[in-house]
Order: C-alpha cells, then sequence, then structure tokens
C-alpha cells in the first residue's frame, strides 16, 4: 500500500485515542483510507474541537519524515502548508510528487482579508506549489486555476434523504451554516438582518455567540454555535424555511447539497452565480433590500413547486465523492 503525507493546516486536537478537528478532514482521509497509507502532518490544538476524526491515520511530524521520495496530499495553500513544502523540498532535501487539493479561491480570499499584500502573497505560494504539484479542484471558476475536471466534496448519506419525518413545523426564517468571517459574507448578513429585516429571524450555525463581537447580535439572530452530530444538524435545516448562503467566494458549498437534500429553497448572491451548477431551488438576488425582498416573496408565494423541482436535482453524496477523489489521484503517485 502506497503511503501518503496529508498536509493540512486545519488543526487536530488529541486525547485518548480520540480526535476531532476544525474542519472537513475526516471527509478526506475517508476518501484514502483503504486505498493509502495516510499520514497526517497538521496544525495541534490545544482545546477540544467540534469535527470529529472517525478515520483512523497515522500522525507524523516532519522531522521523523526519513525518505528521501515521497507522496504528498497538499489540502488548500496556506502559509503552514507552504513552509512546510520548503521545509521539505531545500532543508530535508526530498524528492516529491503528488496534489494540491483546492477548497476555495485563494487568490480571493486572501485579498478580501488582507490587501493586495495578500493576494500577491498568495500568487508567490501558488506560483511555487504548482510547479511541484498536480492541482485538484473543487471548481473551474477559481482564480488562474485551470483544470479539466473538478471534485464534488459533499458529506450527503442516506440520512439526509430520508424525508420522511421532514418537520412541518419551520420556526426559523433563514437559517446560514458557516463560519464568521468576511469573506463568507457574515458581516453583511447580519447587518441587512438588523437594519432591513428585522420582520425575519436568522440562525447561525457555526459560530458561538460568546465569540462574536456584540455589534453583530440582535434579537432576531440566534447563534446556534457549530453542530456536528449529523441528526442534530438535520434537524435545524427541516426547521428552517430558506437557506441563505452570503459569501463573496465559494468552491462547490457542501451546506448547498445538504440544504437541497432537506428541500429547503436557497439564496445565493451575484458573485456566487456559478455555484448553482444546473441545479434547482437557488435564487440569486442583489445586495439590497428590494432585490432581496422580492427574492423572498417570489420564494414564499411558489414554495410547495419549488420543492417539487428540487427534487428533480442529482445530488453528489459523499460516496461519489471518494470515487471522484481516488480516480483523480490515481495516476499521481
Amino acid at each position: 500500500m502506497k503511503k501518503i503525507y496529508l498536509i493540512s493546516n486545519d488543526k487536530v486536537w488529541f486525547s485518548n485515542k480520540k480526535f476531532t478537528s476544525n474542519n472537513d478532514l475526516d471527509n478526506i482521509i475517508t476518501c484514502l483510507n483503504g486505498e493509502y497509507d495516510v499520514n497526517l502532518v497538521c496544525r495541534k490544538s490545544d482545546k477540544k474541537l467540534y469535527f470529529p476524526l472517525n478515520e483512523k491515520t497515522g500522525f507524523c511530524e516532519l522531522k521523523n519524515i526519513q525518505e528521501r521520495n515521497i507522496n504528498i496530499l497538499l489540502v488548500s495553500i496556506t502559509p503552514f502548508n507552504f513552509f512546510v513544502l520548503l521545509y521539505l523540498l531545500f532543508f530535508k532535501r526530498i524528492n516529491l510528487r503528488g496534489f494540491v487539493y483546492l477548497r476555495s479561491d485563494g487568490f480571493l480570499e486572501y485579498k478580501y482579508r488582507y490587501g493586495l499584500i495578500g493576494y500577491y502573497s498568495y500568487y508567490i505560494m501558488f506560483s511555487i506549489i504548482k510547479k511541484y504539484l498536480q492541482i485538484l479542484s473543487c471548481s473551474k471558476n477559481f482564480t488562474k486555476v485551470k483544470v479539466e475536471y473538478v471534485l464534488h466534496p459533499s458529506e450527503l448519506n442516506s440520512k439526509w434523504f430520508k424525508r420522511d419525518n421532514i418537520e412541518k413545523d419551520m420556526n426559523i426564517d433563514f437559517l446560514y451554516v458557516g463560519r464568521f468571517k468576511k469573506d463568507k459574507g457574515s458581516f453583511y448578513l447580519v447587518n441587512i438582518f438588523k437594519k432591513h429585516l428585522k420582520d425575519y429571524n436568522l440562525t447561525i450555525v457555526g459560530n458561538e455567540k460568546s465569540l462574536i463581537p456584540e455589534k453583530y447580535h440582535s434579537n432576531n439572530i440566534n447563534y446556534l454555535g457549530s453542530i456536528s452530530n449529523i441528526n442534530d444538524l438535520i434537524k435545524v435545516y427541516d426547521s428552517s424555511k430558506i437557506f441563505i448562503l452570503p459569501s463573496f467566494i465559494e468552491g462547490f458549498p457542501k451546506v448547498i447539497s445538504e440544504s437541497l437534500a432537506r428541500l429547503k429553497p436557497i439564496i445565493i448572491f451575484e458573485e456566487i452565480e456559478y455555484v448553482i451548477d444546473k441545479r434547482k431551488g437557488i435564487f440569486v438576488s442583489k445586495r439590497d433590500e428590494k432585490s432581496l425582498r422580492r427574492t423572498i416573496n417570489y420564494i414564499y408565494d411558489n414554495y410547495t413547486d419549488i420543492q417539487r423541482q428540487i427534487q428533480e436535482n442529482y445530488f453528489y453524496t459523499k460516496d461519489n465523492f471518494k470515487e471522484e477523489f481516488l480516480a483523480s489521484i490515481k495516476n499521481g503517485f
């Protein structure tokens, strides 16, 4: 069985043979386990995180890598991953081959967060990394990324399609599941509900209220924190009427697949119109109150018909993602 060094900027918490992560690392490890001997190089967390690592994997420190030729899979381009790559190449003088898997548009992400300095810093990392690694991507719309095939990350399994018990009492007007970041549009979303959509309530999953600055608090906004249990997460989706994704940049967001699996109409904004991917039930709004209210009213007026149309969609599942992932890297190691 071939060995792969999986290099990730994601944090992992270790305790008594139990592991949790701050991201969807488990999904990628699931794809590789059974086919490859996975050795994880990552950052350690000093506190328990929300996403369990259910798959068994080996953890490795850089100083313990002794081979002269190795296979690597880099998960995203980050400063941590970039310097790990430089360390292996130029300090340990290791010959490496493999892939970098891009989950988002790093150029835009770094530009939103850090301005032009961020954009060009990412450009330097991207230019060097692509000389040594092949690119895997979940979108053809990322800046300076050219790929023939894209991957469709998904956590959907059979539980997501059991709709017999979908709750009829939908007490959440709008739901957002995701990180509270500027590039994710969270600041914009909260402000528009505070100022212009006071007649609706918004629930945000993924962020503890105690960690959100008070200026983003409002009586019509509820912060639930992270939910890692699938059954609990499905109940939250089922309790909502409309899912809203305020992001300025995205790849192939899994929350869209999850929302549609629970027959929830979705509102996105013009910057990420490309994520629709021919799927029904996703509506594009401009970032102003008039356009947003017009979209909301249309969804409410046609709710049952929209749910019927959503059922016609093709749904990428966790098994599909594994097949795509393994096929993409098959000839690269």
